[in-house]
């Protein structure tokens, strides 16, 4: 089962920090796996300031728009679930305010297909799965070149 952790990263901490995911991993990975209380506070005001509430109504709408018409397509209540009864490979989508979470057993379609539908409705989404220390953006950022 592999479990990723979506989160809309302000644009301008996107920016700075494109090619340096390993910071911002590193803070949400300590956020996750803290027991600390107090440190626990801290972080999550740290991950507060750099990120932006996703909007539910709104992303909820395009990927029932997106995958109502695919058969495998369930929604219960707060979740998106793509499950392929032959295989046994099924996918979930949930919204948070402040997070998006994507559940999937064996497939890497499942999985993408929600990536995609995200991807294009939120520039600066950073996906990251606590478990294999993966991390990536879902739209890379394009840098404006300087030239001297």
């Amino acid at each position: 089962m592999r479990t990723y952790h979506l989160y809309l990263i302000d644009s301008d901490i996107a920016k700075a920090y494109f090619g340096r995911e390993a910071k911002l991993f590193d803070l949400f990975s300590r956020f996750a796996c803290s027991c600390s209380l107090s440190e626990k506070k801290i972080l999550y005001k740290q991950i507060k300031f750099i990120t932006k509430p996703l909007q539910m109504l709104k992303l909820n709408h395009r990927i029932e728009q997106k995958l109502k018409h695919n058969p495998y397509y369930i929604q219960e209540q707060a979740a998106h679930i793509l499950r392929i009864p032959s295989s046994e490979e099924f996918g979930t989508l949930t919204i948070k305010s402040q997070y998006a979470r994507i559940d999937t057993n064996k497939s890497f379609e499942i999985e993408t297909t929600f990536f995609e539908i995200l991807r294009r409705e939120e520039a600066t989404l950073l996906a990251m799965d606590y478990k294999a220390n993966r991390y990536g953006w879902l739209n890379p950022i394009k840098q404006e070149r300087k030239y001297v």
